[in-house]
């Protein structure tokens, strides 16, 4: 307690090296709630394998070691990937992820809604086009569709039965 800049400094100087790292995507820094002290952050990779040789980087060991003197205890690293990186809401632990089957629920009625939205707005536009390339313009709508709009949504509207207020 009371090395809340020093860490911030040290955070701040580390971040320009962090992002220079191969396969690095951004950084996000999560500042503690009014009262909390615990910090975080959300570094995004392109790959697995980008993300697990920065983990074993020497220049990221040198930082975990000269900020360790401005932490109340060892740091923890939490790796996602999938369907809790939909359903965690932001600067909350994924060990609260929703249960996979819920996830898989609410998953299946993103797919349903967007599906059948496209399948009305792109066959007037695809019609003609040789259907390798009219199913992967559909996938791809899909896709955009349940990251950008649909899943973002969901989630929301569906977070009470997610994330029941026990766990919030």
């Amino acid at each position: 307690m009371g090395r809340e800049s020093a860490f911030e400094g040290a955070v701040r100087t580390w971040i320009p090296t962090a992002l220079a790292f191969p396969g690095h995507m951004g950084v996000h820094m999560l500042r503690p709630p009014p009262g909390g002290r615990e910090y975080g952050a959300v570094l995004k990779f392109r790959s697995r394998a980008a993300w697990e040789a920065f983990l074993a980087s020497e220049p990221y060991q040198r930082f975990l070691a000269d900020i360790r003197e401005h932490l109340e205890a060892d740091p923890w690293v939490e790796t996602v990937y999938g369907l809790e990186t939909w359903f965690t809401p932001p600067g909350t632990p994924t060990a609260l992820a929703p249960p996979r089957w819920k996830m898989a629920v609410v998953t299946w009625v993103g797919v349903n809604l967007t599906a059948a939205g496209l399948s009305y707005v792109l066959p007037p536009l695809t019609n003609g086009w040789p259907w390798v390339l009219a199913f992967i313009t559909f996938n791809a709508g899909v896709v955009a569709g349940l990251t950008w709009v649909v899943m973002p949504l969901l989630s929301r509207l569906f977070r009470p039965w997610l994330q029941p207020a026990r766990r919030r």
